[in-house]
């Protein structure tokens, strides 16, 4: 769908289960810049897309990743292959982006292709305050915003006041992954703090304009406000070490993510990990 003259928004499936699905945005400038790629296979789509608009994917010059996590960087060779462009991402996750952990390279279930389309090299790091011209006065800005992963970037074009988040607005409802809870709150305090947003494009979000961008940041600060409560309240009734596995079933049971694919409770466990071991996150939440 058509976000803005210059901005387009594909909703990409994550697996058999509609409720799944991850957005990959175009920005039509000279060429087009792609924001993410989903899983291996989505370039079909992506390129189907933008052939139906009347442009064509040898337009793309620039895939940028916010992070390195295979729903994002999936097709990334194929269409680098395809086209020829650039790959940029952060430095910290770059490493994952050009070798990918052998498992994604693995199709995960019988009659489903591999993760991710291979390694790709990251042509150009990104890291705070870079800027990306795109053409047609579109600048894009680069905002650090780590917790999702070390990495994770999100982007700032100012001339559409829209702003692409990543993962790191961890919506209510979905499996709340993060390797940084601290930095992943001064994340969405620095977006709550961005005056005039008009378009809030996240990747495992429906989009929303104006005033409902700022309550969705009131919101993911909420849940994991919400999250960190019942953490600390499960890990004290626990005997002994809390065990983060035997937390995730209990917290997603809380949560009521009953439509989360099994294996992600180990990502859970990581994220309740990383909650167990962080410093300062009470004095940062309650800001």
């Amino acid at each position: 769908m058509q976000i803005t003259p210059y901005i387009h928004a594909l909703k990409t499936p994550l697996g058999p289960d509609p409720g799944r699905f991850v957005y990959v945005y175009l920005i039509y400038g000279d060429g087009i810049t792609v924001i993410d790629t989903g899983f291996n296979g989505t370039e079909k789509l992506i390129t189907g897309y933008i052939r139906s608009t009347g442009r064509d994917p040898s337009e793309i010059r620039l895939i940028i990743l916010t992070h390195a996590h295979p729903d994002h960087t999936g097709s990334a060779k194929a269409l680098r292959d395809l086209t020829g462009c650039t790959i940029a991402a952060h430095p910290l996750d770059a490493p994952s982006i050009e070798h990918p952990d052998p498992m994604l390279l693995k199709p995960p279930a019988p009659g489903m292709q591999s993760l991710v389309g291979g390694g790709v090299p990251v042509g150009r790091p990104l890291e705070e305050g870079a800027v990306i011209d795109c053409g047609n006065g579109l600048v894009l800005d680069v905002l650090s915003t780590p917790g999702h992963t070390p990495g994770s970037i999100s982007l700032f074009l100012k001339k559409e006041m829209a702003l692409f988040t990543g993962d790191t607005v961890q919506a209510p409802g979905r499996a709340p992954i993060y390797t940084d809870p601290v930095a992943l709150v001064r994340s969405l305090r620095r977006f709550a703090a961005i005056p005039g947003i008009r378009h809030y494009l996240p990747s495992h979000d429906e989009p929303a304009q104006g005033k409902e961008t700022y309550q969705r940041f009131d919101e993911s600060l909420a849940y994991i406000r919400r999250i960190h409560a019942l953490i600390k309240e499960a890990a004290a009734a626990a005997p002994g070490t809390p065990d983060p596995l035997a937390l995730a079933g209990r917290l997603s049971a809380e949560l009521e993510l009953s439509g989360v694919p099994g294996h992600h409770v180990a990502f859970i466990a990581r994220s309740i990990e990383a909650d167990l071991a962080a410093q300062g996150l009470d004095e940062r939440l309650g800001e």
